[in-house]
């Protein structure tokens, strides 16, 4: 069975993409991840699409995602604010959501470091939290 943790959202399908797609992409049905064949998109158009992690990042390659930052402390001005619960990326604004309920926004202007040892985002925010 695919897990959350396998897969990255690419977001709402306005309308079917087949170009550098791996061969199969998932939607959410009946609280599971089925696969569907690319050239069967047409079908999931206004649905949250899929894709494993695998098929379009290399781990080795160091890149990382905003979805990746998901169980991430936020440290902000060297003061711990909260862990990141969850990653928005359906608006213009990619937005967290802290295990408190509070949001905040990622952008790599308001990143200090990302320290992927200890699971820690530093930032620098205009506003505090």
């Amino acid at each position: 069975m695919i897990t959350s943790e396998e897969l990255i959202s690419l977001g709402t399908l306005r309308r079917p993409q087949l170009k550098d797609l791996p061969p199969f992409v998932f939607a959410m049905r009946d609280g599971l991840f089925v696969p569907f064949k690319c050239e069967d998109a047409v079908n999931l158009l206004g649905e949250e699409v899929f894709v494993l992690r695998k098929d379009i990042q290399d781990e080795e390659d160091g890149l990382l995602t905003w979805q990746d930052l998901v169980g991430y402390t936020v440290e902000d001005n060297g003061t711990a604010v909260g862990i990141i619960r969850h990653v928005d990326e359906q608006t213009i604004n990619t937005l967290a959501t802290l295990e408190d309920g509070r949001m905040m926004p990622l952008h790599e202007d308001f990143i200090l470091e990302i320290d992927t040892d200890a699971h820690i985002l530093r930032v620098n925010l205009p506003f505090a939290l």
